[in-house]
């Protein structure tokens, strides 16, 4: 599993993660990359979940389709294309997510595009959410293992945060998650380990801010 986390507000956005990828058998390896950019694009997201599927890389396809000139909503379908595609056989992956967050227009656009079950709870849907954040707004996002055993954090504590602060917050977001799971691990020898690696962020900051 993972622990990713987007916190964005007027200053800029940061995209955190840790960097551990778990293998059948419960076989990890760290350094595996989950957060990303396209300075070009002005855009920065994270994503986790099924990572390599019959060959194919989901991150890989993902910067692909972001990198393209259509709407993000017509990204947004062709990534849920790709990630059924390359889930659809198989043992269950557990759920995809992706959040994403783009300069346009004077202020971010962000995403939460997430698989979630659907009520029979045998399949797997997926839900998109979209905010702005212009002025005073704020946007925290988070997912994967172990996000509900951590402190809430509110959106509206980042509105005032310089950006170097807003980059500090995301890392250390991320470095909680895995040493929480490590506390786990020590009082559990049978506990499985699967948040771990280097904390790794990706930056996109709004200029003279």
């Amino acid at each position: 599993m993972s622990y990713i986390c987007l916190m964005v507000n007027p200053n800029g956005a940061v995209a955190a993660a840790d960097s551990r990828l778990t293998f059948p058998g419960h076989i990890h390896m760290d350094g595996h990359k989950k957060c990303f950019a396209l300075p070009k694009r002005q855009l920065i997201w994270a994503s986790c979940g099924p990572v390599l599927q019959f060959g194919v890389s989901l991150p890989r396809a993902i910067r692909r389709i972001l990198n393209s000139d259509r709407p993000m909503e017509a990204k947004l379908d062709q990534v849920a294309r790709v990630v059924e595609g390359v889930t659809r056989v198989g043992p269950d992956p557990g759920p995809f997510c992706l959040m994403v967050a783009q300069w346009e227009d004077g202020g971010f656009t962000v995403w939460d595009f997430r698989q979630v079950r659907d009520a029979s709870g045998k399949r797997y849907t997926f839900r998109r959410r979209r905010w702005r954040v212009c002025d005073s707004g704020a946007v925290f996002l988070q997912a994967g293992a172990n996000h509900h055993l951590l402190p809430l954090v509110e959106a509206d504590s980042l509105k005032a945060l310089p950006y170097p602060q807003l980059h500090a917050a995301a890392r250390e977001r991320a470095a909680l998650a895995v040493r929480v799971d490590r506390q786990r691990k020590a009082a559990d020898r049978r506990y499985n380990q699967t948040v771990g690696g280097q904390v790794l962020t990706v930056r996109l900051r709004v200029k003279n801010r």
